[in-house]
């Protein structure tokens, strides 16, 4: 550029404030790549007027940065092809920012298509080439562009295919007799126990088996020995399919009923079982069931002798005082309806896009095709307060002529059953359907096709399809056409409009739910006739694919399960009451093939009955489903078991991610429990891009917090219906803390932030001299080491405290950070002088009472090292091993290594005996277990109450594991500036991970030997980092076969113990060190 040229240019941008930079000629050979709007790829429907854009650079020069970019945002691919920005054109920004860059355009108005582009300037001064195009558009963005109406079945969603509905009718009301009073009028506190023996008749198919059931006041119930369904309160009856627990012949049922205080006492049910032919059997609890005060051993089992006990002593009718009439409306398993219009577009077509949402879950199909590979949409928010559109672009199915339109409606979340009672209509009894097809002709004129009361309706092969119960489908019932014109509809029904529908409509911030892979068994068994186990080698949340041949009506039964009894047999009993069942009921129409839709599973075998002949391999295919979190991190060592403790890792979180943070896929529970939420996040997010997840699930979790300031203990907020517990609602606050801190995200504390004080506010006034009380689950599944409930909740007061004082910092509220600051340090002397000797004990001398004193920084400083040395000997006490439960084994292997104790850290990492992570590997865990000790070779399973092979909070140890380990972690938020650092002690040889950050792939991969170590580094372009190279005086440093003394790019900075830090720029690096 000469010299007028350079005052021309000098002149422009002193005018406008940027650069005219059309005509740069491309010099660098950085290139922009991984172009992202809201954190997802070319999202359709956006509903924040401001979206945020990132990219990343792809530059391997030493050094490479950023120093300026310009966007163009164009309204047309043409355009943007032209290098013509008519929504935005940044002009050159001096910036080395490369993610949450605001849109600055025009204002954008709904529906609005948006191309965009970006180029960089880098560290030499020199422009890149343009990036690849992307695109976003935007949503409905006012109250008024949404003019589709809501509309339901006019019929609950129980098939009329199932027979009738299943009540109490006039059973009796039974007791135990007790001596010298009527319990239908006052019986005493505590629990009875009740059997009875049923003889099914041989040679009969079992179809179908039920049990309605209620007590006063509650009751558990068991069928032939297994857990099978329970209930409190006798005006809640519970409906238990009893199918797979029963068998042709000898069985029998079994009741813990408990009367809470002494007060009237009674238990009622009537169980009906039905056959694939002739009628159906029904009995009642009644006088011939056998009854007990205590509970010997054995007492449940079929071959117990109960000759002593008494018979159960009738007290009523049902309809009788002191309960009346019982109604069970509303217990059956909900099926799936379909929805349907025709409509015709006279015109050729230039753009169709489909607006869809459920209160329930929602399946659109277009003239015959399914719009959407998604699952569950538009997922599970708290429907009373917002539900979620989704946005698709249906341009290639739309054509000019006669459509189409329809969709499956399924229950969902929304009026499925949900949690350990599995009962349902937590948000309402009617599913509902909103849709709203927009089309643009190619001579500019729109065309709207909106859900009215035009449309009809109709059930059809979807028995059932709900996600603890399971899927029935019936491809007899199928209906070919349904969704294509020129169906003859004169028996379908019409819909009804739901009226003044509450809930607030937005946008879809989150990602889907999609099949992220296929799994292939690895062997099949048979442990009885008939019945075959499909082995697919790894625990996973997802569905089964079935592949068969046979007769037309055979129904074959699909069963789900973690692990296998001692029989090979599979082990359902930690269902609790989740049925976990698909069926299948062919056509016979040659082979079918069929996946269920509406459900999901956690399992790694499929038990098949009833299947045509012998199935092969390929008769299933296991389908793994979870959120579209891509995988981001990647992490080997030369340890084999560590290696597979990282693989159940992420294999547990993805099982869980799945629409919001769940803690099991399998059993009667799935729910967005808070706590584990918390302790995973930063685990998490080493391994997946959880940006977009987290940022719709922040909005459940603000939407569940409480009037008082309350974050709840799950979100959405239902069936464990508390809040304010210690570790748990804290999620309120460390979560969003976490996101921006991983993803430089200000956006999430300004939406959050408020939502952080009422909760500091709530803790200030439920404690007491700011001590909080000793509520709550405390360290949660420890092992022999009880953690004072307020010790926890009083640390966790103070760090909830320490972290909103940051958020207001980072957000430049300096009178807030302030006060947030004092009061930090108020509760931090209130915990010390409550909990904390002289010599620095800590009241209840746990590891985990030391890991969170540390980890919080609640200590005086000369005592952390006393506190650092009562943690390390607990830890010898028990032969190297830990105690710790869901909330310290989360910090406790970074206390350690911050503490100069990595080698026991290893050690604890290392371990194969109880209590250990390496334990349940070496007893064939391929997910991370909810207890340390969900199974042991002494004792078997553990209490199928509450054992779940698939709970990801003991994997929070995946954060050491990139953080220490592996040494990669961020100074200041979004891994602009990195932190590199390795902890390295005996016990592996080598480590080697990979962490996509928000600003390109970190790579951090050691090896030892005798006398050196390497360590190869790979710092994404427009970042830096400082290195910590264990290293002591009188080590020799090479960096890429050069002394480090005239190695130019890489800095000292100093000898920090027996670490050598130093600063390097972007690039490729490989350090040996040499020991003398």
């Amino acid at each position: 550029m000469n010299w007028f040229l350079t005052v021309f240019a000098g002149l422009v941008l002193a005018l406008t404030g940027t650069t005219s930079v059309e005509s740069a000629e491309v010099q660098s050979p950085a290139q922009v790549k991984g172009l992202r709007c809201e954190y997802r790829v070319n999202p359709l429907g956006i509903g924040t007027r401001k979206p945020r854009l990132s990219w990343t650079i792809d530059d391997h020069r030493y050094g490479a940065a950023q120093t300026a970019y310009q966007i163009l945002v164009a309204s047309s691919p043409e355009l943007l092809a032209r290098d013509e920005g008519d929504l935005w054109d940044s002009g050159k920004v001096e910036s080395s920012e490369m993610n949450q860059i605001e849109y600055a355009g025009k204002p954008l108005p709904s529906r609005q298509t948006c191309y965009w582009k970006v180029r960089i300037w880098d560290h030499q001064g020199q422009v890149s080439q343009w990036s690849e195009p992307a695109m976003w558009s935007m949503g409905l963005l006012e109250d008024s562009d949404r003019v589709a109406q809501w509309i339901e079945a006019p019929c609950p969603l129980v098939h009329p295919a199932k027979g009738g509905i299943l009540d109490f009718g006039n059973c009796p009301w039974a007791w135990y007799p007790e001596q010298g009073t009527n319990p239908r009028e006052k019986a005493p506190a505590g629990p009875r126990y009740f059997r009875k023996i049923l003889e099914i008749p041989e040679g009969r198919t079992i179809k179908r088996a039920r049990f309605l059931i209620t007590a006063d006041d509650s009751f558990e119930l068991f069928c032939n020995g297994q857990p099978a369904g329970r209930g409190s309160g006798h005006t809640s009856p519970q409906l238990a399919d009893i199918t797979n627990r029963v068998h042709s012949g000898h069985n029998v049922l079994a009741i813990v009923a408990t009367n809470a205080s002494p007060s009237p006492a009674g238990l009622a049910g009537r169980i009906r079982i039905e056959f694939d032919q002739g009628d159906p059997v029904e009995y009642v609890i009644d006088g011939t069931w056998k009854t007990n005060q205590e509970a010997p051993p054995g007492w449940n089992q079929a071959n117990f002798d109960d000759s002593a006990w008494s018979q159960a002593l009738v007290i009523g009718q049902m309809g009788d005082a002191p309960w009346g009439k019982i109604s069970a409306e509303g217990l059956d398993v909900l099926g799936c309806v379909l929805f349907r219009k025709e409509f015709r577009v006279t015109k050729p077509i230039r753009k169709a896009t489909l607006y869809m949402s459920a209160l329930g879950i929602g399946e659109a199909h277009i003239n015959g095709h399914q719009v959407s590979n998604e699952f569950f949409a538009p997922g599970w928010t708290d429907y009373r307060k917002r539900v979620y559109y989704n946005t698709y672009d249906v341009t290639g199915l739309v054509r000019q002529g006669e459509n189409a339109i329809g969709a499956i409606l399924a229950a969902g979340w929304y009026a499925g059953a949900i949690g350990w009672k599995s009962e349902r209509f937590h948000f309402g009894r009617d599913p509902k359907l909103w849709m709203q097809l927009e089309i643009e002709t190619a001579d500019g004129e729109h065309q709207v096709v909106i859900s009215d009361g035009s449309w009809k309706m109709t059930f059809g092969p979807h028995l059932e399809g709900e996600f603890l119960a399971g899927e029935t489908y019936d491809a007899r019932l199928e209906i070919p056409g349904w969704s294509e014109p020129g169906l003859d509809v004169s028996q379908w029904k019409a819909v009804r409009v739901a009226e003044n529908v509450p809930t607030k409509l937005e946008a879809q911030p989150g990602v889907p739910v999609v099949i992220t892979g296929e799994l292939k068994p690895k062997k099949i068994t048979q442990p009885r006739p008939g019945v075959y186990v499909f082995d697919l080698g790894q625990n996973f949340a997802g569905i089964a694919r079935l592949r068969v041949k046979g007769p037309r009506g055979t129904a074959v039964q699909l069963r789900f399960a973690e692990v296998l009894n001692p029989d090979g047999t599979i082990y359902t009993a930690n269902l609790r009451s989740a049925r976990a069942t698909d069926t299948y009921i062919l056509k016979g129409e040659g082979e079918e093939t069929w996946a269920p839709h509406f459900t999901f599973h956690g399992f790694r075998y499929v038990e098949v009955t009833g299947y045509p002949g012998e199935p092969g391999p390929d008769a299933i295919t296991g389908l793994a489903i979870n959120s579209d979190i891509p995988l981001v991190g990647s992490f080997r060592c030369s340890s084999p078991m560590v290696n597979q403790l990282y693989s159940n890792i992420v294999w547990t979180q993805r099982a869980n991610f799945i629409s919001v943070p769940t803690d099991c896929p399998q059993r009667d529970e799935r729910l967005g429990w808070t706590g584990d939420a918390q302790i995973f996040i930063r685990a998490a997010a080493y391994n997946a891009d959880v940006a977009a997840f987290f940022t719709k699930w922040l909005v459940d979790l603000e939407d569940a917090q409480g009037p008082e300031g309350d974050f709840p203990d799950v979100a959405p907020r239902v069936v464990a219906l508390g809040g304010g517990t210690a570790g748990w609602a804290d999620a309120g606050v460390i979560c969003p803390w976490t996101i921006h801190r991983v993803y430089n995200d200000r956006r999430v504390l300004e939406e959050h932030f408020d939502a952080m004080e009422r909760w500091i506010a709530y803790c200030v006034a439920h404690s007491k001299d700011l001590l909080r009380p000793a509520q709550g689950y405390g360290d949660w599944l420890s092992i022999n080491a009880d953690t004072p409930k307020d010790v926890l909740a009083t640390a966790y007061f103070a760090y909830s405290t320490f972290l909103t004082a940051e958020c207001a910092r980072a957000l430049g509220l300096k009178d807030k950070a302030a006060y947030y600051d004092e009061l930090f340090g108020r509760i931090r002397e209130a915990f010390q002088k409550a909990y904390v000797a002289a010599d620095g004990r800590i009241q209840g001398n746990t590891q985990t009472c030391y890991v969170l004193a540390l980890r919080f920084n609640l200590l005086p400083e000369e005592l952390r090292a006393k506190a650092v040395q009562y943690l390390v000997e607990d830890i010898h006490s028990r032969n190297d091993h830990l105690s710790t439960g869901f909330i310290g084994t989360g910090y406790l292997m970074p206390v350690l290594s911050e503490a100069g104790h990595t080698p026991l850290a290893y050690r604890l990492l290392l371990n194969d005996t109880f209590p250990s992570w390496g334990f349940s590997i070496k007893h064939g865990a391929t997910t991370i277990w909810e207890r340390w000790d969900g199974w042991t070779p002494e004792k078997g399973f553990q209490d199928p109450g509450m054992n779940s092979f698939a709970h990801y909070a003991f994997g929070a140890v995946g954060q050491w594991m990139f953080q220490y380990v592996a040494g990669i972690d961020t100074d200041g938020p979004g891994f602009r500036k990195l932190v590199l650092k390795p902890h390295v002690a005996d016990g592996l040889d080598w480590v080697e991970a990979r962490y996509g950050s928000i600003c390109g792939e970190i790579h951090s991969a050691w090896r030892k030997d005798r006398n050196s170590w390497q360590w190869r580094v790979v710092i994404p372009a427009n970042t830096t980092a400082t290195l910590y190279v264990p290293a002591g005086p009188g080590a020799t440093i090479t960096v890429n076969g050069l002394p480090l003394s005239d190695t130019a790019l890489v800095k000292t900075l100093g000898q920090q113990d027996n670490w050598l830090v130093l600063h390097a720029p972007a690039g490729r690096y490989e350090f040996v060190v040499t020991v003398p």
